[in-house]
């Protein structure tokens, strides 16, 4: 079952970096000297850098299926963890971390949020490696849903 998330500051993200792209382009673009195979090159690297960062976050939603649940915040960052491993599931009144993933390394809690509201802290059991942490290994994951009562019962349902 897939569960979505706050798209609020993923639209602003993906418009900054899209304003970002289209300024170095026409900067680019008044540089004397500049040939199109540079131009081409940067636009194409450019292109890529937003859809990876600014269009997959809109794409990606969170998943509970088959015994496993899936975070994800864009193609590039995703968690996989088995719903054997779930040591306990909370609902958050307010996320107090920064949106974004982050990874505080010395508590081991990953944090993959979008906004402030409809948060979850699940723990673990035991830690698992996070391949777009470094491989670091978590004990605690911080994510919000847009419907955190649902997503915590279809949790329980799979256990």
């Amino acid at each position: 079952m897939r569960f979505e998330h706050d798209r609020r500051s993923l639209t602003i993200n993906l418009a900054l970096w899209a304003i970002a792209a289209v300024w170095l382009m026409a900067l680019l673009a008044l540089l004397p000297g500049v040939r199109l195979l540079h131009l081409l090159l940067v636009g194409s690297v450019l292109t890529i850098a937003v859809l990876v960062v600014g269009v997959s976050p809109l794409l990606t939603p969170h998943e509970v299926t088959e015994g496993r649940i899936i975070l994800r915040q864009g193609w590039h960052h995703r968690l996989v963890v088995p719903v054997a491993r779930v040591k306990r599931l909370e609902r958050l009144d307010r996320i107090e971390a920064k949106e974004g993933v982050l990874m505080d390394a010395f508590n081991r809690t990953l944090v993959m949020t979008d906004g402030k509201a409809n948060g979850l802290r699940l723990e673990l059991k035991e830690a698992v490696r996070v391949p777009s942490a470094l491989w670091k290994k978590v004990d605690a994951v911080i994510f919000d849903v847009d419907e955190p009562d649902r997503f915590i019962a279809e949790v329980d349902k799979a256990r």
